[in-house]
């Protein structure tokens, strides 16, 4: 018997388990062995084999599991599996390792289900594609043209993106930061916080809201009172198509259309936080978590929570806002989506007031620029809530029925103490105290039904959609006096010397706008004629109706006594009205394509009427024709998009004023006398250019040259659209051992725009005194910012942002000698931190 067996036996047990351990400790070393790995921004399957290629790995996946996906662009020392970790990230595809070291991409299997996520992608209307986590500055699909996902070469107007890498890197938080940076927008302040878009000469009306009808943002028509903030936490990415929309915006100026994205759940875990502190105590954070909730997977959800506090660079303003955003996703059948969500948020504003005066002949009075009229007594309250509901079914693989209804409410309160006059020039006086106490709440219902689809005819395949939406708005303004004592002249050079008298405040209302209700509805529908390989025609119309309700009271006294005098109610409507489009799309090869389409639009003036004064009835709509033709390039795979547009856009029956009654009485109610006489003339070329220019280099860039004429006058129209815009930003990532650097850096550059009008000068009781013509310019001027980010690790990244590096003084906004001109900000910064878990 030998005894040495056990020993023997032990001993070869050893060394197979340390044989074992060093086998197993070579593959993990191999699995993390660093790479250096440079890819673009390309579709995943082509991003998948350039990693094999740049790590001499073998990935395996299946062709149809990466159709239609982004990857985002990767540049740094990575091992093999953090690289495919980050391509992967957001999207229903996993990751697994096999024993030969090998990497398999497939459809995530959830635990104890059959159930392969992905293997049907139950797309919403208007959803569009997702650029969470693509790292991108473009996108592959947009809605905002078509209500269904279409590439951006393929939609025949000029359309601009703000993705969320950009959202992210700009550190935009409302939505006005967003159209900041969108080519050829314009932006005025409309009041203390809410900002006012323009495109091409005209304003931009209606926002939607996951590609379904358009909601009134409080710049259409009629008396809508909204100080709504869209907060951009709740967003995936915004769309802008640029020109006439009323295909399907419905009424509304030829301008633009937004297309809000909304962020969707996500099939796997994630969660982002984000805090930041910037000047003037500038101060944010926000929470961001998904994923599966139950069922296996198929109920998923999202919850979005942000807190602003922060103060401004003028005197006396702060705002606190807290936001919430939720949605829910539940996959009812393989074929069939429903969600559910809403948001809400409440804004606290302090020091509310309307801006600066200026000479009476239009002279800059020069001021500092953290000077601003108000007081401790000014503020705002407002609320916000949202609630919506989207039904998706795919019949099959051709047809696909979407739902969509959005129900929004907004309340406010503001006490407004504001200076208004022009100033003599040489008395330096002629600005006194103003304000108002008002109340208002607003409340909007949309509903959007449609049917797309393809099918197959005379040997190629066409596209069509049908459906119909509803609006209807209705809102209530009132106002009293405020705070008493106001009239008293003001020293805009020492506003302490003329403190605002304290002699308490007036609610009691005198003026009561109520109801105010607009409705619109209508059916539209496009077809997308495929009539040879190269070319495509585009057919739109649509049938639109629309009511307009508006009554107005007065109190008998303007401290809301005496009884109260209702005026005759103003009743407008519009019967059925047609509205065509027509674009065609000339495929040059497979990255470059030139289009040319045809717009129109309507736009009722509901509260401007026309004689007789005794009984005036509403002018008729002003309409509009729009007519652009370019050239665009969906390049190095769909990583970057350009777009070279060239527009020409009319609108006519713009209200003036009655020379047999020269002066009409301001009312919201309805105001008498004008015609319907005006024609507008827009003509001008955008360039853009989205997207990545080299491995690592994201860029957004667009120029705009346009000039808007009022043919009747034969002058300018828009005082608010340069005649020359740029739009610069460019982030790279740095290459090699600094890749966990990204630094950026841009320009906003605009050339002048001018203001015409009557100033008036008053006493100290408020009564006008004088009168005078001004004409002034805002100087053109450029703006520059930077920032730079560091990745802390595969988690946390910390970035500062720098803005009006060179502190150039201008003025962001223009309105009259009398109120309404708002500095642009001083340099200032913001420090953020950033982490992500998934």
């Amino acid at each position: 018997m030998n005894n040495n067996a056990p020993l023997r036996r032990a001993r070869l047990c050893r060394q197979s388990l340390l044989a074992a351990s060093v086998l197993l400790a070579s593959s993990l070393h191999a699995a993390q062995a660093l790479h250096t790995v440079n890819l673009s921004a390309q579709p995943l399957d082509q991003a998948l084999n350039a990693l094999a290629g740049q790590t001499g790995s073998r990935i395996l996946f299946a062709t149809a599991s990466a159709e239609n996906l982004q990857a985002p662009a990767l540049n740094g020392e990575l091992s093999v599996e953090q690289a495919l970790q980050r391509l992967l990230r957001g999207s229903l595809l996993s990751v697994d390792k096999t024993p030969d070291g090998s990497f398999v991409v497939a459809e995530r299997v959830l635990a104890g289900s059959a159930l392969e996520l992905g293997t049907t992608t139950i797309s919403g209307q208007g959803i569009g594609q997702a650029t969470e986590n693509s790292g991108s500055y473009t996108g592959g699909l947009v809605s905002v043209g078509s209500k269904t996902p279409v590439s951006i070469k393929d939609t025949p107007q000029a359309v601009s993106i703000i993705s969320q890498q950009m959202i992210e890197d700009q550190r935009m938080t409302a939505l006005a930061d967003a159209m900041k940076w969108s080519p050829g927008i314009t932006l005025r302040n409309a009041n203390y916080n809410t900002q006012a878009f323009y495109s091409r000469g005209f304003g931009i009306d209606n926002v939607q809201i996951d590609g379904a009808a358009p909601m009134d943002i409080g710049t259409g028509v009629g008396t809508f009172y909204s100080e709504r903030q869209y907060d951009m936490a709740a967003y995936d990415h915004v769309e802008v198509l640029r020109g006439a929309s009323a295909l399907l915006g419905g009424s509304g100026d030829p301008g633009a259309i937004v297309n809000l994205v909304r962020k969707r759940p996500l099939d796997s875990y994630q969660l982002k936080l984000n805090t930041s502190a910037g000047s003037w105590d500038n101060y944010r954070s926000e929470v961001d978590v998904t994923g599966p909730l139950a069922m296996e997977g198929r109920l998923r959800g999202r919850a979005v929570a942000a807190y602003t506090d922060r103060q401004y660079f003028m005197d006396n303003r702060s705002t606190e806002k807290p936001f919430m955003y939720g949605i829910v996703e539940f996959d009812v059948t393989d074929d069939t989506l429903l969600t559910l969500g809403g948001s809400y948020d409440k804004v606290k504003e302090n020091g509310t007031g309307d801006g600066l005066p200026r000479y009476s002949t239009g002279g800059d009075l020069k001021l500092p620029r953290h000077r601003w009229f108000t007081n401790s007594r000014a503020w705002s309250d407002s609320e916000s809530r949202e609630w919506f509901a989207k039904f998706d079914h795919h019949f099959n693989e051709d047809w696909t029925l979407n739902t969509s209804y959005t129900h929004s409410m907004n309340t406010a309160t503001t006490e407004g103490i504001i200076p208004y006059g022009s100033v003599d020039e040489t008395t330096n006086t002629g600005t006194y105290w103003w304000g108002s106490y008002v109340s208002s709440w607003s409340k909007q219902s949309v509903f959007d039904v449609n049917i797309a689809g393809s099918f197959d005819a005379f040997g190629r395949r066409h596209e069509v959609l049908l459906g119909a939406d509803y609006q209807k708005v209705t809102s209530r303004w009132r106002a009293a006096l405020g705070v008493n004592g106001k009239g008293g002249l003001i020293d805009l050079w020492n506003p302490a010397a003329t403190p605002l008298p304290d002699t308490g405040s007036s609610r009691n209302f005198w003026r009561d706008y109520s109801p105010n209700t607009r409705e619109q509805y209508g059916m539209y529908s496009t077809l997308r004629l495929q009539l040879t390989d190269p070319l495509k025609l585009v057919l739109g119309a649509r049938a639109q109706r629309y009511k307009f309700e508006h009554a107005y009271s007065t109190a008998a006294n303007t401290d809301g006594t005496g009884g109260w005098t209702t005026d005759a109610p103003v009743q407008d409507r519009v019967g059925t009205t047609l509205i065509p489009y027509g674009g065609v799309i000339y495929a040059l090869n497979d990255e470059w394509s030139a289009y040319a389409s045809y717009s129109e639009m309507f736009k009722p003036q509901s509260l401007s009427m026309q004689a007789p004064e005794d009984a005036p009835t509403s002018l008729e709509p002003m309409t509009g024709k729009a007519y652009e033709t370019g050239i665009k390039g969906e390049l190095f795979g769909g990583a970057m998009n350009v777009t070279a547009a060239l527009f020409h856009i009319t609108r006519e029956n713009q209200a003036v004023t009655d020379p047999a009654y020269p002066d009409p009485p301001f009312g919201y109610s309805g105001s008498c006398c004008f015609l319907a006489q005006d024609k507008i003339t827009s003509r001008g070329f955008d360039l853009e250019a989205s997207g990545e220019i080299v491995p690592g280099w994201q860029l957004q860039a667009g120029y705009t040259f346009n000039q808007v004429r009022n043919n009747t006058e034969t002058t300018l129209h828009s005082t608010i659209t340069p005649k020359h815009l740029l739009k610069l930003w460019s982030v790279y990532t740095l290459p090699g051992a600094f890749s966990d650097w990204r630094v950026g850096a841009g320009v906003t550059a605009t050339s002048p725009t001018y203001v015409s009008g009557k100033a008036y000068s008053f006493d100290a009781a408020g009564n006008p005194i004088d009168s005078h013509d001004y004409d002034f310019k805002q100087s053109g001027y450029a703006v520059y910012d930077a920032m730079v980010e560091y990745d802390v690790d595969e988690h946390w990244t910390v970035a500062l942002n720098g803005r009006n590096l060179f502190d150039r003084t201008y003025y962001a906004s223009v309105g009259t000698s009398e109120y309404g001109n708002y500095y642009g900000e001083p340099r200032n910064f913001t420090l953020t931190l950033r982490g992500t878990f998934w």
